[in-house]
């Protein structure tokens, strides 16, 4: 039961890493990945997500002992098989200005499961789902972006957020 915060993965959603790679420009800063579910790894039980923090590249917290970590998205997707790309419905030029000025606040910190709210640590959702908070109540507005708005947030309550959008290649 303890998996049961985790949707199942649905197939439509499922983006294969050639195509995108054909088309990076679909890919915006802000946007989301969210990885499929790796049943032999524990730390893959969630999926993974990370987040889109400049035209090519992808800022995560990829896992324990790690912290912060950007990789140029081109050399990400080689080491993923299936994905989904998520944009937020109001990402627009104020919000991007503001998420944008968030980004070195979130940076060097450790991997460590905390609550969302705390940003003295963070793990791969929680990272998401904070920035878009901190964001959000930063521009005047409450968000939150965890489909079922508990303590924790997996990649999967990120995907199934009536926030988002998924990015058609």
């Amino acid at each position: 039961m303890a998996l049961s915060g985790c949707a199942t993965f649905d197939q439509s959603w499922k983006v294969d890493t050639s195509i995108t790679k054909k088309n990076l420009d679909n890919v915006k800063i802000g946007d989301i990945i969210i990885t499929s579910k790796d049943w032999r790894n524990p730390m893959s039980w969630f999926g993974h997500s990370a987040v889109m923090v400049s035209k090519y590249k992808v800022g995560e917290y990829p896992e324990l002992s790690y912290g912060y970590y950007e990789t140029d998205i081109i050399l990400w997707l080689r080491k993923k098989k299936e994905f989904t790309v998520l944009r937020y419905k109001k990402f627009n030029d104020k919000f991007r200005s503001a998420f944008l000025k968030n980004l070195p606040d979130t940076k060097h910190k450790e991997y460590k499961i905390v609550d969302k709210t705390d940003n003295s640590a963070f793990y791969c959702s929680q990272y998401i789902w904070y920035l878009y908070w901190k964001t959000a109540k930063d521009l005047g507005y409450s968000l939150d972006v965890d489909k079922d708005g508990g303590y924790f947030v997996t990649p999967y309550d990120l995907l199934n957020s009536n926030y988002f959008d998924k990015v058609e290649f």
